[in-house]
């Protein structure tokens, strides 16, 4: 049985962002190679941060890369809108960044293993995971792995 891995857009942002051509070779490599090794999700809340992309062909690039690796699209649920809510009044995510919330809530729910994100500063930081996983015990959720793809499968692409 494959793993569970969640992606939050910074994930197929990647794929397709030329301004960092070394994360952009580990996502395009582990797309490539790894991506197999997983069942993979995103959520409504990523589709809608992707909508709001003002380049049209690497909105639609991101939309056919989703489709094209099967991508499970999970929805926002209410028990996931409230326990994004805790993780901003706890302190483990900022309260101007609701959507990253979000994306660790609705993981959460679902009952996903791990969480992908390239997003250092909000998500892949020990502050935060610290605090999610806090949270996570005290409502008796999974404890997730979160980090960037080269832990899952993608660090040997960084030096290509």
């Amino acid at each position: 049985m494959k793993s569970k891995l969640y992606l939050d857009t910074s994930i197929p942002s990647a794929y397709y962002d030329y301004s960092k051509p070394v994360r952009q070779l580990v996502t395009q490599k582990w797309f490539e190679i790894e991506a197999i090794n997983y069942d993979l999700y995103m959520s409504l809340i990523g589709i809608g941060e992707i909508e709001k992309f003002l380049n049209i062909i690497k909105r639609d690039n991101i939309k056919k890369l989703i489709f094209d690796n099967n991508i499970t699209i999970l929805n926002i649920n209410e028990p996931a809108v409230k326990l994004s809510r805790e993780y901003i009044e706890k302190g483990a995510i900022p309260e101007s960044e609701p959507e990253d919330a979000l994306h660790i809530a609705i993981a959460t729910v679902n009952g996903i293993e791990s969480l992908a994100s390239w997003n250092f500063k909000h998500v892949v930081s020990i502050n935060p995971i610290k605090k999610i996983h806090e949270i996570n015990r005290k409502h008796d959720y999974i404890i997730m792995e979160i980090g960037t793809l080269e832990i899952y499968g993608g660090s040997k692409y960084g030096n290509l």
